[in-house]
């Protein structure tokens, strides 16, 4: 059965709820077949795939193994999902492979030759002996690994710690994890170690990998303990890969291992490195202005968030419903005012939030009962709240930027008092940033701040880009000083034109942000 053939059959004859929980995706065999010949390179004695799945790296194998009969090397295949590896009869028998039903995360495997992987893409939180697997995985590290670590990040360390020396590891995993905090180890453990030799940005993952969430990465990694320049390459079609016969036939630039410090996020330094160096002189962390904070999560938004005619309909009490976005599409303009909101309203759109300060009202004492008899109150974050239908009372934020974005990101400056969910995080400015928010909803609008503060981003597949407030918080913005040193009357002007002129808005911010690069 073709490749492409028997990937087919799996998804068809599987749900997706199946290959979500083994997280599992597939690899193109035009990429595997080039990632397999990097590491054959050397001509191991031993290769290793810790997530063996349909087979697609042996079976590449097989293929160069029939074009080279001296190709003689043992392969060793892991799976811990007894119902893909049926799939795979056809050459479970082969002398040459010894294929292993268990957890790779818990197998005692020692120096390996050569390693290939595209690991199963998860959070580690979901495995309830997580505990017991990363306190055995650090005493063979011999460093601490976050709790939070996601389980592509924990395959690749360990592999790393069983590559012989000379050895070759080739590794997919999702690109946002060079942004994360528990990537910081692990970029720790590729610089200094001198392992990492090559990144790979998957740049088309919607047509290579149709079912991934997050944007791809192939990592390639050689334990030579050589100090070499770090390359970097897009694949960015399907041309690409069926153009050349070798991963070193990409076109590169190099990083020094010095220019990727483990402690920074390395999206900005590898996508952009020409941009990193674009912050004009003196800009602070926005984090000395306030923070951001995610949204409400309800928990249960079919419970909690009601249009007006839904309200009207239970008969609740005024007091007993905070106004909120709720989601992203609601807001299409660049300030949200009471009467922007009050127009939502008037379109019955889900704009309140279920607020219950008191159970004394009836009718939201009934609410609550059949709230209950739906089993709201059994859903993941509800049952563990107390009582359940209390949320966290929160204050309207008067800056949001929403979460996700393709292209420009959304920026809200919010004059309503309209809670929002998690559609959106939210601004809450200290007291040096209560004196600046206007001056700084004008720079996140400006093509300059859009630029500089997508430098934090998470990208996801499909061109999905991703916030998180911490990502927010770090981003750089101008000192108070050059802030001040925006016409008041102009950054006036921008709220006004932000109110019906999008594009005119963006224009004049442009204008003023230009005074303070010029400065840098």
């Amino acid at each position: 059965m073709g490749k492409a053939r028997l990937s087919s059959d799996y998804r068809l004859n599987t749900s997706v709820q199946h290959r979500q929980t083994y997280g599992q995706f597939f690899t193109p065999p035009a990429l595997a077949k080039l990632m397999l010949k990097w590491v054959i390179q050397p001509q191991p004695q031993i290769i290793l795939d810790p997530a063996f799945g349909l087979g697609i790296f042996y079976r590449q194998f097989l293929t160069l193994q029939g074009d080279n009969p001296a190709l003689s090397s043992q392969f060793f295949g892991y799976d811990i999902d007894r119902l893909i590896l049926s799939y795979c009869q056809d050459i479970a028998s082969d002398l040459s492979l010894i294929l292993v039903n268990a957890d790779y995360l818990t197998a005692d495997i020692a120096g390996v030759d050569a390693i290939i992987c595209n690991p199963p893409y998860m959070r580690f939180q979901k495995f309830s002996d997580r505990t017991s697997i990363l306190a055995d995985l650090e005493i063979k590290l011999g460093y601490k690994l976050p709790g939070h670590s996601n389980l592509a990040s924990l395959f690749l360390v360990k592999s790393l710690a069983e590559l012989n020396p000379g050895g070759r590891l080739a590794f997919l995993m999702p690109f946002e994890f060079f942004n994360t905090g528990y990537g910081i180890p692990v970029k720790q453990n590729l610089v200094e170690n001198n392992l990492l030799k090559h990144i790979i940005l998957i740049k088309n993952e919607r047509d290579l990998f149709p079912d991934a969430l997050t944007t791809i990465c192939l990592l390639l990694c050689e334990n030579n303990g050589q100090d070499e320049l770090i390359k970097f390459s897009h694949i960015t079609t399907q041309e690409n890969l069926d153009e050349i016969d070798d991963l070193s036939q990409l076109e590169y630039s190099q990083r020094a291992a010095a220019q990727l410090p483990s402690q920074q996020k390395w999206s900005p330094l590898l996508e952009s490195p020409r941009d990193s160096h674009m912050i004009p002189e003196g800009f602070y962390d926005l984090s000395s202005y306030g923070a951001f904070k995610r949204g409400i999560a309800t928990g249960a938004n079919a419970f909690f968030i009601l249009k007006p005619s839904r309200v009207k309909e239970l008969n609740l009490a005024a007091d007993c419903c905070s106004p909120c976005i709720s989601k992203s599409h609601q807001i299409q303009d660049f300030v949200l005012t009471d009467d922007g909101f009050f127009r939502l309203v008037q379109s019955d759109q889900a704009v309140y939030c279920l607020n219950v300060l008191t159970t004394s009202h009836p009718e939201v004492k009934a609410y609550i009962e059949f709230g209950e008899r739906c089993r709201f109150h059994q859903r993941y974050l509800t049952k563990r709240r107390h009582p359940w239908y209390k949320l966290e009372t929160r204050q309207p934020a008067p800056l949001l930027v929403g979460v996700f974005h393709r292209g420009r990101f959304k920026v809200i400056r919010n004059f309503s008092d309209a809670l929002n969910l998690t559609c959106f995080h939210g601004f809450y400015p200290n007291l040096l940033g209560l004196n600046w928010l206007d001056h700084i909803f004008v720079y996140f609008i400006s093509d300059l701040g859009q630029k500089l503060v997508k430098l934090n981003q998470r990208q996801y597949g499909n061109r999905l880009d991703k916030f998180e407030p911490g990502d927010l918080n770090q981003s750089r913005v101008p000192n108070p000083e050059q802030l001040g040193s925006l016409d008041k009357a102009a950054v006036a002007r921008v709220l006004k034109l932000a109110e019906v002129d999008r594009f005119g808005a963006i224009a004049l911010s442009n204008q003023l942000m230009d005074t303070i690069s010029r400065g840098h």
